[in-house]
């Protein structure tokens, strides 16, 4: 259903979605209440319960709102790419300097995926889901005929660069955090290959 086709509500539930999705990733779970959710949605506090059980909800449906972002991002690139070039074209954009300085509009996993290990079971699960749908993407741009390894390949190489997107912003040299980054880029180019 597009955007225009929506009723109110669900128009108002998606600015909430959009808004945590952005917040979540940017600063964290830990750090981000409901009443900053909804301030930057433009809201009042008191309508988020019409919406959302609770944090735990919110963060549930967020985490696959950032999936579902991240999954078409990364499908943009690769669809952009010359032939041949899809997977390298990925592991360019993914490992940027670009991704590195907007983690609000980047991946979930390198945003928040070390905080996620210490969160509740439905918070978890719901993370662990929306992993999947971003592996499942991924392993479309890797070589092979079995949908099992290139699903191993991409579970590695998607979890490997979020660490190092990861490191990159929290490292305060910024000559270095590109270092890492530029060379993070040679090693995943080198090593996976696209058919």
């Amino acid at each position: 259903m597009s955007k225009t086709t929506l009723s109110k509500s669900d128009r108002t539930r998606q600015r909430i979605l959009d808004a945590a999705a952005a917040a979540f990733r940017e600063h964290g779970v830990d750090q981000v209440g409901v009443r900053d959710i909804m301030k930057l949605a433009g809201l009042t506090r008191g309508g988020f319960y019409f919406h959302f059980d609770d944090k735990d909800a919110l963060l549930a449906e967020a985490t696959r709102e950032a999936a579902r972002s991240n999954a078409a991002s990364h499908a943009s690139w690769a669809e952009k790419a010359p032939k041949g070039k899809r997977l390298q074209t990925f592991i360019e954009q993914y490992l940027s300097e670009e991704h590195r300085d907007n983690p609000q509009r980047g991946c979930f996993l390198a945003a928040f995926g070390g905080e996620i290990g210490r969160s509740s079971a439905p918070q978890r699960k719901a993370f662990t889901e929306a992993v999947g749908m971003v592996v499942d993407g991924i392993a479309a741009l890797l070589p092979g005929t079995s949908h099992a390894k290139r699903k191993t390949q991409a579970e590695l190489l998607i979890s490997s660069m979020a660490g190092v997107v990861s490191a990159s912003r929290a490292i305060s040299d910024r000559a270095q955090s590109a270092a890492l980054l530029a060379a993070a880029r040679k090693f995943y180019s080198e090593t996976f290959k696209e058919a």
